[in-house]
């Protein structure tokens, strides 16, 4: 048997123990699992469903089908350009981070063939959400177009042998990254790199500007097709999916065939070079990223230490140093903060042009529909960084806990440390968030108010669940986030987190829309409305956070160490 297909039934049998060992778990896990991963689809394909809906009544409709057109090759460039990220970050934390890849460098393996079992392991982490958000994207455009039954098992096809594309040039960039650029010049490579990036997102951002003084005719129209012409470039991979995919629709399989070739081909090609390329880069890499040091020297009391003493100034002197450790271990891992910059970057950016579109300028009912939408993307991308960031700070610590546990302090402060240092530092970031949307908006001072109060409440909320469930469900023998982040706890983690962040921003923006919108509703009545929902975020924000953390103490605990 190849080397390959050593590895191969290695992970066969891996996966058919996973399987069978979350077959014995708690059906209530099982089901629980089943029935929110089938709601959170459903209510994406809703939410698709929907916006096509609304935007096939409105006065584009005569153009409705070139417009989902642009939809498409914009919404699948982004997410290519997002998955190239993706892999590359995580493909550097499997390939070069990982314990089993220094076992198997040490066996009788080839480099390459090792390079491809992690290839594909990193694909799954990496890539499972583009089909999970792909397919009632398909599902929806289907419906609405009525194409024929065999639309959906194709674009299936089409998604998922696309998927190789962004991780096979991810894979690529990070072996190059990490022989070339190592940490000795850390500091420099990163700050160039992520100027570029900036360059090419505020570049993009300046490239899509459609102006709010035009009405929603056929000069809007021509202009969005205009602004978005660099999606549609033929020699993009994201323009053969969402090209495939359409003529996929309008029955002309030949022209959608030829796509999928295309994908196929390509993917067959770059998957070649990253493997040629592993023979040579694999084990230089991991030699890299394992044997350098950095010269430089840190003092006894650093920036972080003095940032983490100002910002938790209320916190017991020796929870602040465990702390400060964390957010240590945070900064010196590119796989974090990387995804961090990402997460919020994208937002900043996009916040700090909200005045090209001119919304400042709209009618108030759609200046505040605009901020509602601005106050949802951040929420739930404080979801995201709670749960990819927080939930699993317990876990890293791994075999390493019981130094913690047997530290001269109660376990429940090192919990209530983690939860202050979760809350303080996304309120920073989010009401930062929320401040220059309100003020590139214009919003009333009374929406920008309630906006920042909802998300104080959202930030409690979400930090309580991340940590308390983290406790709950811990995994020290792990120590890939993103694997840990993958389990039970995890998963259950990110679904409370949305269920929670759309019942409070529900209850913040119903009372809004009535005032601000169309209907007829007194100072006084969206006043006294308006202390009823504060109050209920405020009931509902303490049942998050408490009842968790609640739990999770108890579990700390009761941990054997």
């Amino acid at each position: 048997m190849s080397d390959v297909g050593a590895l191969a039934a290695l992970k066969w049998v891996e996966l058919r123990n996973r399987a069978g060992l979350f077959a014995r778990q708690s059906r209530f896990k099982i089901v629980v699992v089943a029935v929110f991963s089938a709601a959170f689809w459903v209510t994406l394909f809703q939410l698709f469903y929907s916006g096509m809906s609304f935007l096939q009544k409105t006065a584009l409709q005569y153009n409705f089908t070139g417009l989902i057109g642009a939809m498409f090759y914009i919404f699948f460039f982004a997410l290519t350009v997002m998955l190239t990220f993706s892999n590359a970050i995580i493909g550097y934390s499997s390939y070069f981070k990982s314990k089993e890849t220094g076992f198997l460098l040490a066996s009788p393996v080839r480099a390459e063939s090792v390079f491809l079992y992690k290839f594909v392991e990193s694909l799954g982490f990496s890539s499972w959400a583009f089909v999970f958000l792909g397919t009632p994207l398909m599902a929806a455009y289907g419906k609405i177009f009525d194409v024929p039954w065999h639309f959906y098992p194709s674009s299936v096809v089409f998604l998922g042998a696309f998927m190789f594309v962004p991780a096979s040039l991810g894979a690529m960039v990070a072996m190059i990254v990490t022989v070339y650029m190592p940490r000795t010049r850390r500091g420099l490579v990163v700050g160039a790199v992520f100027a570029a990036i900036l360059a090419i997102l505020i570049g993009v951002s300046r490239l899509m500007i459609v102006h709010g003084s035009q009405s929603v005719d056929l000069k809007l129209v021509s202009e969005v097709f205009e602004t978005t012409r660099f999606s549609r470039n033929p020699l993009l991979p994201s323009f053969w999916l969402s090209k495939g995919i359409l003529e996929l629709a309008e029955r002309r399989y030949t022209s959608s065939m030829f796509f999928l070739g295309l994908i196929a081909s390509n993917v067959a090609f770059l998957v070649c070079v990253a493997h040629a390329m592993s023979a040579h880069m694999m084990l230089r890499g991991w030699h890299v990223s394992q044997g350098l040091r950095s010269q430089r020297r840190y003092s006894g009391r650093g920036g972080v230490d003095r940032f983490v003493s100002g910002l938790l100034f209320f916190v017991d002197r020796n929870v602040r140093l465990i702390v400060a450790k964390d957010l240590k271990g945070f900064f010196r891992d590119p796989v974090q903060w990387s995804q961090f910059l990402i997460f919020f970057g994208l937002l900043a950016i996009y916040f700090l042009n909200l005045r090209t579109f001119a919304y400042e300028d709209r009618d108030i009912f759609w200046k505040n529909l605009i901020a509602q939408m601005n106050l949802l993307a951040t929420s739930l991308t404080l979801a995201t960084f709670a749960s990819r960031f927080i939930y699993p700070q317990l876990s890293l610590e791994g075999k390493r806990f019981w130094v913690i546990g047997m530290a001269p302090m109660d376990r429940e402060k090192i919990l209530f440390g983690k939860l202050a240092l979760s809350f303080t530092c996304s309120l920073l970031i989010s009401e930062t968030l929320i401040a220059l949307s309100s003020i590139m908006l214009k919003t009333p001072p009374t929406l920008a108010i309630l906006h920042s109060v909802a998300l104080f409440g959202i930030c409690l909320g979400l930090s309580g669940l991340a940590v308390g469930l983290g406790a709950i469900y811990p995994n020290f023998q792990e120590d890939n986030p993103s694997k840990i982040v993958s389990g039970f706890g995890g998963t259950l983690n990110l679904v409370m987190s949305l269920i929670f962040v759309l019942v409070v921003l529900a209850a913040q923006a119903v009372p809004c829309f009535y005032y601000f919108g169309r209907w007829a509703l007194s100072g006084d009545q969206f006043r006294w409305i308006i202390v009823c929902s504060m109050s209920g975020i405020a009931v509902i924000s303490l049942i998050a956070c408490l009842v968790p953390m609640s739990m999770g103490l108890r579990a700390i605990r009761r941990l054997e160490i």
